[in-house]
């Protein structure tokens, strides 16, 4: 670790298948009268399609989809107790804001090779104001293993200043030293890494970032090619105090008693994302209109990440209630959205769905993306299997995902290889936004879909795992591996309590190897890299993103897992950089991390 830490001081000075229907998305959802979400007070509450348990000749019912398997996690509870993400429901104002929950980050932000956690504070109501106040949320600082220690104190990270949700890190002044943008109501906050272990909060007004909308997430990324982050962000809904409907919902099924819920997102219209262009100066632009992004829908995840293999970085946006969006970078800081051609847009009937937490990974190992999309209850994930050249086709059917689906709200997510097997699986954290929810429960429990020969998923037992096991009401989620074990583990934020550490604890006889990504030529973070390790035969890929999950930034790291039957195996790894550069090294030995300079 102390090689790594002196590695990144010292250059840190340097320098989607067709539509599967032939009509458009919108058609189909004006003729079939598009609402498939239940919302108190809005159209659709009854219009779901149900769908059969799998559409496998030898699918598995849900029964057979808990048996006992490999994957086991242990939550540590305590260890993040002063990560607390507080909405300000206790009023009982029933505003939407609430709903959404916070962000939650893995980072590195001291460079001494320990994950650290950054966790938003989230917010509350002060009516008379008629405005909406922050909590600062919280640093904490690895210390070992399990260990962390609040830091936000002294490194000077208060989020306070507006009620705060998503958090993304990357290293927009290419320092060496990651920073992070929050979003919130109404504003976004910077706060730029000195390297000394505090952090500079910065003016956003005075460096061109002043967004004076509600944003739900970010993603940072190189969107021209010039080596610099530019930032998206995704904004929800247009809510305000003037525009904030009363909603009932009845008391217990079957009740005639109405208590007042939150509303569900059609009772908002939506509002434009933006892009902001890194001038390179320490001052961005807002991009969005030369660079084609202008569609006002209701945002809630964003992924940046090379989709068609031309090393420029494309965008995938989720949106609740809407169709999902997919930009693709024709370069020059220009974008054309064709989600509806890609077959990303919406489900296999054509139907927008209600989306959040989006992931990339190679779930099916023919070295090409997919797309991976948690949705709201009865809407169940979306699976979309990439083909190459930008083009996709709606997978969750095939690959068992309705066998797994327990009317659940899906928020973050992640692919991940749990048990080093070299087939990456998925994790999944739940939780309404209805208190009264018709069929669900507002609490919900975690979900692991174990990947199963690379052609479908199950879900893992929750038999002897507390975390797994209990409903709880999540939001966010973060990989990393805090433990340096090489088994991925993951923290989540959840809804007025504190988060939750997850540790890895499958045995597994399969190894791992970790990549760390420096550009020099590319943006320095990496982002939009393909990595691809050959292990004797067999082939496995990876990409380091921006954004993704929901509200939340992964470590920065290629982690790939390796079957028992390759660790033996000659492995050779191969790195397809932004700039176009590819370089080729051999393995040594696997169960190490890398750390990878582009042009060295």
């Amino acid at each position: 670790m102390t090689l790594l830490r002196r590695a990144v001081n010292f250059l840190s000075a340097r320098d989607r298948s067709v539509c599967q229907h032939l009509t458009t998305c919108l058609g189909i959802c004006l003729a079939l009268g598009c609402g498939a979400r239940s919302e108190k007070g809005a159209p659709g509450t009854d219009d779901k399609v149900s769908r059969p348990l799998s559409s496998e000749p030898n699918g598995s019912s849900p029964k057979e989809s808990l048996s006992a398997n490999a994957i086991r996690v242990e939550w540590i509870q305590g260890a993040l107790a002063p990560c607390v993400y507080r909405n300000g429901n206790e009023q009982k104002q029933f505003f939407l804001p609430e709903t959404t929950g916070g962000g939650i980050a893995a980072i590195d932000y001291d460079r001494d090779g320990l994950a650290d956690v950054i966790h938003a504070g989230g917010g509350y109501p002060i009516v008379s104001e008629r405005a909406m106040k922050g909590y600062s949320g919280e640093l904490m600082r690895g210390v070992g293993r399990t260990r962390f220690a609040p830091s936000h104190g002294p490194a000077c990270l208060d989020m306070s200043e507006i009620y705060n949700a998503a958090l993304a890190v990357g290293d927009w002044n290419s320092d060496g030293f990651s920073d992070v943008i929050v979003t919130g109501y109404s504003g976004l906050q910077l706060f730029c890494n000195q390297g000394d272990g505090t952090f500079e909060k910065i003016v956003v007004s005075d460096v061109g970032l002043a967004d004076p909308l509600w944003s739900s997430a970010a993603a940072w990324f190189d969107a021209d090619g010039d080596g610099l982050l530019d930032l998206y962000v995704a904004h929800y809904a247009d809510w305000s105090y003037d525009n904030n409907p009363k909603c009932t919902a009845p008391k217990s099924s079957g009740s005639s008693e109405q208590v007042p819920d939150y509303c569900g997102p059609r009772e908002y219209k939506g509002l434009p994302d933006m892009l902001f262009a890194n001038r390179g100066d320490g001052t961005f632009r807002d991009a969005s209109e030369s660079a084609g992004i202008s569609d006002a829908l209701r945002g809630l995840g964003v992924i940046a990440a090379d989709l068609d293999g031309d090393r420029d970085t494309d965008l995938y946006v989720a949106n609740d209630v809407d169709p999902n969006l997919l930009y693709r970078n024709e370069g020059g800081m220009r974008f054309t959205e064709i989600a509806r051609r890609a077959g990303v847009a919406c489900n296999d009937l054509g139907i927008p769905e209600g989306s959040m937490g989006i992931a990339l990974g190679d779930y099916n190992g023919d070295s090409k993306f997919d797309l991976w999309v948690t949705n709201y209850q009865n809407e169940i994930g979306a699976l979309y299997r990439g083909s190459g050249n930008m083009l996709f086709s709606y997978a969750s059917n095939t690959a068992r995902i309705p066998s797994t689906d327990e009317a659940a709200v899906g928020w973050g997510t992640a692919f991940v290889d749990m048990d080093l097997d070299g087939k990456e699986d998925v994790v999944i954290v739940n939780g309404h936004i209805e208190l009264y929810s018709n069929g669900s429960t507002f609490d919900q429990r975690p979900q692991i879909l174990q990947n199963v020969e690379n052609k479908f998923f199950r879900l893992v037992s929750r038999e002897g795992s507390e975390f797994l096991s209990t409903p709880q009401s999540c939001r966010s989620l973060a990989v990393a591996d805090f433990d340096g074990d090489g088994r991925m583990d993951y923290v989540v934020s959840r809804l007025n309590t504190d988060a939750a550490l997850v540790m890895n604890t499958t045995k597994t006889d399969g190894a791992y190897l970790k990549v760390r990504l420096v550009g020099t030529r590319s943006n320095r973070d990496a982002i939009g890299t393909a990595v691809r390790l050959s292990v004797g035969s067999q082939v496995f890929v990876r990409q380091l993103v921006g954004g993704g999950t929901y509200a939340g930034t992964n470590d920065a790291v290629i982690h790939f897992g390796v079957p028992a039957n390759r660790v033996r195996d000659e492995a050779r790894l191969t790195v397809q950089w932004p700039s176009g550069i590819e370089q080729s090294f051999n393995v040594d030995r696997l169960n190490q991390e890398l750390l990878l300079v582009e042009q060295e």
